[in-house]
């Protein structure tokens, strides 16, 4: 499975879900919920990668990941 680009990630609680929300920030409107931060960046990368995909099928492009390097979270 090839890298995901190098994009910026930010994870928080939500006491409506009752879970951590994790997000992109180069990404809108695309997240991944589950108990543990590690555990939504995971599912926010499987939502991730299936968007690239779509992005693929239909020729469009992708975003660059933003110009501040981010350190990915260690699982």
């Amino acid at each position: 499975m090839p890298d995901l680009p190098a994009y910026a990630y930010r994870t928080s609680w939500s006491d409506r879900d009752g879970e951590c929300v994790a997000t992109c920030d180069e990404i809108p409107g695309l997240s991944g919920l589950a108990p543990t931060p590690g555990r939504a960046i995971e599912e926010l990368e499987v939502t991730i990668r299936a968007w690239l995909d779509y992005l693929a099928a239909h020729g469009l492009p992708v975003p660059p990941p933003s110009a501040v390097p981010f350190r990915r979270h260690e699982r």
